[in-house]
């Protein structure tokens, strides 16, 4: 099995795509596996015919244990994939290589748009509205993925209607397929989840299991099909998957880190112009434009006087490490979880770039299709409590960054603006950022100054002109 990245340790095989006896060649697909982040394909890194599968369905294994083995046609002992611990280095080399370039194949399909909102927050990436494929002009778009055999079941079905079948505890043979070439989608499994549940509810189910049907398929997942305690208020859930991944993050972060916040109030009423200009050009026409979007650039904009902000404490070689490349990690409620996907190198890109990454990203966390490279190396978080209706909040800053922006709620509310004589209180869009900082390499005054720049450029965005 592969390292994943990201802390994790292990994965499960959901599907084989190939079986002993079949002749493979070089990067193709041999079965799916899926870690506590994503489903992931894993091509092969070798030609020649399946000698075994060291793994059934639905079987977790540990990172570096055998996942299959490729005999090459030569007096060699049959080829491991990668992860197997063999004594040649040069062999190990050769099997890593493999592996990310798998990572970097992953198909990547286009962003989606979002509904006008009556209101503003700085941006919805943890909001669960229904979203729609939309054109995408700046960048090329890579092809939808076909629906593959479900070898299992003989069912054509996508990854995420398996995914979603198996939440749901849907026998997908017994489903019948709507899609392209008679293939399951999501609906028809949704479909056939409300029939079983009215099923049930007409012959009698117990009341633990009444409430469970009931509940999202987050719930559902982290419950696990657990059973009602015996005192019937109580259930025990194992803590797994994304949850688990999490808490360990948090927790090193919190028993490493010297962690400070930082307040501040301001005006942005000149950024909620300026993202009505924006949804008005027919250049973003389709794209997520949200005041996320004038966000990013600020923070991007505001490094460049404080890059201690970008950097990392090597606690191994007691150092610390500054990054020219932002990659911003934007915070995302996806079926998994609390992710984080990464838009890479923003500090080269355009507005119309950043709303066009963002919009990518964002849904396909949503769609569950985020790929290990979707999620790692991130250097900036950025997270949204305004849209669950709070103004500011204390952050735990990634394991691997220094520095995290916690953006509130932005609402209608009296400012005093003009001097003098002409001081008026008057209503303006305003809204509160925290910063959470680690101050063993932040000082005060960076973080300060840090701030102070974004939400200059946030109350003045002609102001960006001087960074």
């Amino acid at each position: 099995m592969p390292d994943p990245g990201e802390g994790l340790t292990e994965g499960e095989v959901v599907s084989w795509q190939v079986s002993p006896g079949d002749t493979v060649k070089i990067n193709d697909v041999l079965c799916e596996v899926e870690t506590a982040k994503s489903i992931v394909e894993l091509p092969s890194p070798f030609a020649g015919t399946v000698a075994k599968l060291c793994a059934e369905p639905g079987e977790t294994v540990a990172v570096g244990e055998p996942l299959v083995m490729i005999d090459d046609g030569s007096d060699d002992e049959p080829e491991f994939l990668v992860g197997h611990v063999a004594e040649e280095t040069g062999r190990r080399r050769r099997r890593r290589r493999a592996v990310a370039v798998s990572a970097q194949r992953a198909p990547e399909e286009g962003g989606y748009p979002v509904e006008p909102e009556p209101h503003y927050d700085a941006g919805d990436a943890h909001t669960d509205a229904e979203i729609a494929p939309q054109e995408r002009s700046a960048e090329p778009r890579a092809r939808e993925d076909p629906p593959r055999m479900d070898r299992t079941a003989h069912v054509l079905a996508k990854p995420p209607a398996r995914r979603l079948a198996a939440d749901l505890g849907i026998d997908l043979a017994q489903v019948s397929g709507t899609g392209p070439q008679g293939a399951v989608t999501r609906s028809d499994v949704k479909a056939a989840a409300e029939a079983g549940h009215d099923a049930a509810r007409d012959t009698g189910v117990s009341r633990g299991d009444a409430e469970l049907a009931n509940m999202s398929v987050m719930s559902r997942r982290l419950l696990g099909g657990a059973p009602t305690e015996p005192d019937g208020h109580t259930r025990k859930v194992p803590v797994r998957g994304v949850r688990k991944v999490t808490a360990k993050a948090m927790k090193d972060s919190l028993d490493t880190k010297a962690l400070v916040t930082a307040f501040l109030t301001c005006d942005v009423t000149p950024t909620m112009e300026l993202v009505n200009r924006l949804r008005a050009d027919r250049r973003f026409t389709g794209l997520r434009v949200s005041p996320l979007t004038v966000w990013c650039k600020a923070v991007c904009l505001a490094m460049g006087r404080t890059p201690v902000i970008n950097a990392a404490w090597d606690d191994a070689a007691d150092q610390i490490v500054f990054r020219d490349r932002i990659n911003l990690g934007i915070a995302a409620a996806t079926p998994r979880g609390l992710m984080v996907p990464v838009v890479r190198d923003a500090q080269d890109m355009t507005m119309l770039e950043l709303a066009t990454e963002i919009t990518r990203i964002v849904a396909i966390a949503k769609e569950d299709r985020l790929q290990p490279t979707d999620y790692t190396d991130g250097t900036f978080s950025i997270t949204n409590v305004g849209v669950f209706g709070l103004d500011a909040g204390t952050p735990v800053v990634n394991r691997t960054e220094s520095a995290i922006l916690v953006l509130g709620a932005i609402a209608r509310r009296p400012w005093v603006v003009g001097t003098g004589d002409d001081e008026r209180v008057v209503p303006r869009w305003v809204t509160t950022m925290s910063l959470g900082f680690d101050h063993r390499l932040i000082d005060g005054e960076e973080g300060s100054t840090f701030l102070h720049d974004v939400a200059e450029i946030l109350s003045d965005p002609a102001s960006a002109m001087l960074y």
